[in-house]
């Protein structure tokens, strides 16, 4: 009998440890993208996404993401939870995503769910880039974020009652901006009502 309590504490001990580790590293990897070591305005990076020498945390969160991250040198990719005034990005507002072409080959942003999933929507829209975006008298590209389409323009539609984040990947990045990325010129992201 008491070899028997033993074994029961035993199993409980281990079952609780495994419980408590699994969940402190679900905690930490969940944290997402956002927490790289490069801040511009909105966007956070790490330019060490896709290499050997990351830290063990991050190539789990970037696991976790399915990211199939590329090396800075091929590609960079930046994450927004906020907007320019720092408000969370919530899917029951109007947003302006704009700016001018990126200093990369190629370039996307991509809307996620907080969880880091793609959002379900009927247009099945869910990224612009460089080659679907019109550039304006200003050599500058709009995309409006909002729930509702809006009468011109490219558009990308967010969810009422659900907060998003971006994804901005830029391929090949240019030798400027890879010399100081946290001071490129990256898209702006403005709340313009909700």
């Amino acid at each position: 009998m008491g070899r028997m309590k033993s074994g029961h504490r035993y199993a409980i001990t281990l079952v609780g440890g495994l419980a408590v580790g699994l969940g402190a590293a679900w905690a930490i990897t969940g944290r997402g993208l956002s927490d790289g070591q490069i801040a511009n305005g909105p966007w956070t990076t790490s330019l060490g996404y896709g290499t050997k020498a990351t830290d063990a945390v991050t190539r789990a969160a970037v696991a976790r993401a399915g990211l199939l991250a590329l090396p800075a040198k091929e590609t960079v990719y930046w994450s927004a939870k906020s907007d320019a005034a720092g408000a969370p990005l919530d899917g029951n507002c109007r947003y302006s995503l704009s700016g001018a072409p990126l200093d990369a080959r190629w370039w996307s942003v991509t809307l996620y769910d907080t969880a880091g999933y793609l959002v379900a929507n009927d247009t099945k829209i869910w990224s612009v880039n460089g080659a679907n975006v019109a550039l304006d008298a200003k050599d500058e590209w709009r995309v409006t974020i909002s729930p509702d389409k809006p009468a011109e323009g490219a558009w990308l539609p967010g969810t009422k009652g659900q907060l998003f984040h971006l994804t901005l990947r830029m391929y090949n990045p240019g030798g400027g901006f890879r010399a100081d990325p946290a001071k490129a010129v990256l898209p702006r992201i403005v709340k313009e009502g909700c």
